[in-house]
């Protein structure tokens, strides 16, 4: 425990420091060296901060060329900018929380639990709802479980119709789309989409038409006494993350194609141009959309068509391959949420005798992570 602390101190303790022309330079006591750039300390000042978090400086209100007309260093550091002579203090716990530079900020990333079927052999523990609504410690680890895992089961959920909101209503709001606020997932006569048939539905991501897609979905069942009808997740981003290492060129195939999905009914007709893999700017995977029942014809050069083809074969035999994907059975009063642009979810098909009646819904990620950033800033 001791030589944690001593780490602890030393990443906050300054060993030296240099001032340049246009930055300061910063070596801590654990070796690593930060440059912080005048610009950036100026317009990032804790004192320009009101309480609420919100920036009380006009960017452009700082020169381009602003200088340090003095750095003093005695526990914390003082600048005196050469412009306009004010003094910023900045402490080194802040410097180092914040240091901009690539090994820093991926210690201060969020990593997600990628997943495949080995690290569920056995389904993690499902919540109860009541808890939930009543434990916030419950709470907190449920939505943690959605950020980390992508995914988490619920229990006792009212075996009633619109229940499902109870669920949603412990952290945001319902989005609607075309099928209203929810939908329900059964046999119907003429059915607008194949999920409501019995029919076998591999992995894929819900409503990739839409911009922006629904990031979260939550599905809970009122009946399900059919013989098969099972459900299926897969972690999209722990199978695209293996198909990087082991198929870069590919990858980039599907990180940089565009195709287009489409929905089409009676009263909707929507549709979205998008890649199948998204990544940002650091080429990390953000987003997957991939729901083969709703790609349309679409271009690229055809020089190019035949390698799209290869990857995407290889793919979507990695998203079917049984290490990956987990497959378990929801009674009634089960329910599952999980992150619309991460999971993949799907079904066994069913005999139609019998009753298999799902609710579902769609929400939004983001409210789910304010919730659950409120939940852990309390504890």
């Amino acid at each position: 425990m001791y030589i944690a602390q001593e780490d602890v101190m030393n990443r906050t303790t300054i060993k030296n420091h240099q001032v340049e022309s246009d930055a300061l330079k910063i070596e801590w006591g654990d070796g690593h060296q930060s440059t912080y750039h005048y610009m950036w300390l100026r317009d990032n000042a804790p004192e320009n901060r009101h309480r609420n978090g919100q920036k009380l400086i006009d960017t452009l209100s700082i020169p381009l060329d602003l200088s340090a007309e003095k750095v003093t260093v005695n526990g914390t550091i003082q600048i005196q900018w050469a412009n306009d002579g004010h003094v910023t203090e900045f402490s080194p716990e802040w410097l180092r929380q914040n240091a901009y530079e690539s090994s820093e900020i991926m210690v201060r990333r969020t990593q997600k639990s990628l997943w495949d079927s080995r690290a569920f052999s056995k389904l993690p523990p499902s919540f109860s709802l009541s808890e939930l609504q009543s434990d916030e410690t419950q709470l907190r680890d449920m939505l943690a479980h959605v950020r980390d895992y992508g995914f988490t089961l619920l229990k006792d959920v009212p075996v009633a119709s619109k229940s499902l909101f109870q669920v949603i209503d412990l952290f945001g709001y319902v989005r609607d789309t075309n099928y209203g606020p929810y939908f329900d997932v059964k046999v119907v006569s003429n059915p607008s989409n194949l999920a409501f048939t019995s029919a076998t539905l591999g992995g894929h991501t819900d409503n990739p038409y839409r911009h922006p897609v629904p990031t979260l979905q939550l599905l809970h069942v009122l009946s399900n006494n059919v013989d098969g009808g099972d459900s299926t997740l897969v972690d999209g981003f722990r199978v695209a993350e293996d198909f990087k290492a082991k198929f870069p060129e590919q990858f980039k195939q599907l990180a940089s194609t565009l195709v287009t999905f489409r929905f089409s009914s009676d009263d909707a007709d929507l549709s979205c141009e998008s890649t199948i893999i998204q990544t940002n700017a650091r080429d990390e995977v953000v987003g997957i959309r991939f729901n083969n029942r709703s790609m349309q014809t679409f271009y690229v050069e055809s020089d190019k068509m035949k390698a799209f083809y290869e990857a995407y074969h290889t793919f979507a035999h990695m998203l079917e391959d049984d290490r990956y994907k987990i497959t378990f059975k929801m009674g009634a009063g089960d329910a599952m949420l999980f992150d619309n642009q991460r999971v993949l979810h799907g079904r066994i098909g069913y005999k139609s005798s019998g009753d298999r009646h799902l609710q579902g819904c769609y929400a939004d990620i983001d409210s789910l992570l304010s919730k659950l950033a409120v939940l852990e800033r309390a504890h």
